[in-house]
C-alpha cells in the first residue's frame, strides 16, 4: 500500500509541475536528517562513556536520558531537543505534506549544535 500511495503521490506531483515543492521537500528532509543525527551520534558519544551501545534511536534516547539528564550532566532541554529533531525528521520523512520552515530549522540547527557542545564539554571533563 505504502509503495503504491507513493507511485499516486509521485504521479500527483509530476502532473502538477510540482518540481520545486519536491526539491523544496527533499532538501526539507536531507536538512532535518542531518540536524537530527548530528544530536543522535552526540548522544551515543555519550553513551560509550557508560559502554551503553543501544541498538534503536528510542534506546538511545531512554539511556541517553537515564544517564546524563536524570543524573543533571546535561541539561533537560537538551534532551528535549533530541526528542524533537527526532519528531522533526520523522514528520519530514513520512508526512508527505510537512514541509519546514527555514526559521524553524534554524532554530533546531542552534539547539542542536548547543546539545552537541554540551555534550562535547560533558566529555572533555572525563
Amino acid at each position: 500500500h505504502k509503495a503504491r500511495q507513493a507511485l499516486d503521490d509521485a504521479r500527483l506531483l509530476l502532473d502538477h509541475n510540482c518540481w520545486i515543492i519536491t526539491v523544496q521537500k527533499l532538501l526539507s528532509i536531507v536538512l532535518l536528517y542531518r540536524i537530527y543525527y548530528a544530536a543522535f551520534n552526540a548522544a551515543r558519544a555519550a553513551l560509550l562513556t557508560e559502554d551503553e551501545t543501544p541498538s534503536s534511536h528510542s534506546g538511545v534516547k531512554a539511556r541517553f536520558s537515564y544517564h546524563f539528564v536524570r543524573t543533571d550532566q546535561i541539561d533537560r532541554t537538551h534532551g528535549r531537543t533530541l526528542a524533537i529533531a527526532e519528531d522533526m525528521r520523522n514528520r519530514a520523512d513520512y508526512s508527505a505534506f510537512t514541509v519546514f520552515e527555514a526559521e524553524a530549522a534554524t532554530d533546531m540547527l542552534a539547539d542542536v549544535e548547543q546539545l552537541v557542545d554540551a555534550v562535547a564539554a560533558m566529555l572533555s571533563m572525563t
